[in-house]
């Protein structure tokens, strides 16, 4: 039985629980770095043309994947261990790429590797940005990372990358909105 209460609740599925309690910062984090580092993509998406059905999607895809490496704190594995690298990510790609190129014609493939493997890299990148150290590059390489500009928990990081990342998309998806801004400003 799968019982969602709220974003704060417990999921539980079957004897699993997924525990998301107290985690919402996290997640709000790692959502706003992947709307941060997507926009400039789907900027360029926007430019050449691509169906902006699609991008959204892929993005909004993504940034539902952006907290899937830390399911190892659920399972009990090694946090920031196997799911906290590269090679998980293109795992992941492939996967929803699968997933997806049975969903959308043309561009399913594209769309899952896309959000897939982003989703992971962006949550890679968040967690660079604290003080505990994994290795992203692992098998290929055993260097640690961790650049420790605030702790995981931070709350003002993790409310501030949110909405840089939504205010980012907002502008990349209409650009025009600035002008709208800026011109009711004056």
């Amino acid at each position: 039985m799968l019982s969602v209460i709220s974003l704060q609740s417990d999921i539980q599925l079957g004897s699993i629980t997924f525990g998301w309690r107290g985690r919402t910062l996290y997640r709000e984090g790692h959502a706003g770095l992947s709307f941060l580092l997507f926009s400039p993509l789907m900027f360029l998406f926007r430019v050449l043309g691509a169906d902006m059905n699609y991008v959204v999607a892929t993005c909004v895809l993504m940034v539902a994947l952006s907290s899937i490496p830390d399911l190892d704190i659920q399972f009990e594995i090694k946090h920031r261990g196997v799911t906290h690298t590269l090679v998980f990510g293109v795992v992941i790609g492939i996967l929803f790429g699968i997933l997806m190129g049975y969903s959308y014609e043309s561009m399913g493939w594209l769309m899952g590797f896309v959000a897939g493997f982003g989703g992971t890299a962006s949550h890679l990148v968040g967690d660079s940005f604290t003080y505990s150290k994994f290795q992203p590059f692992r098998p290929f390489s055993d260097k640690e990372i961790a650049f420790g500009f605030f702790k995981a928990s931070n709350k003002t990081a993790n409310g501030t990358m949110f909405v840089l990342g939504i205010v980012a998309f907002i502008i990349s998806y209409e650009p025009s909105i600035v002008a709208q801004i800026l011109g009711s400003a004056y």
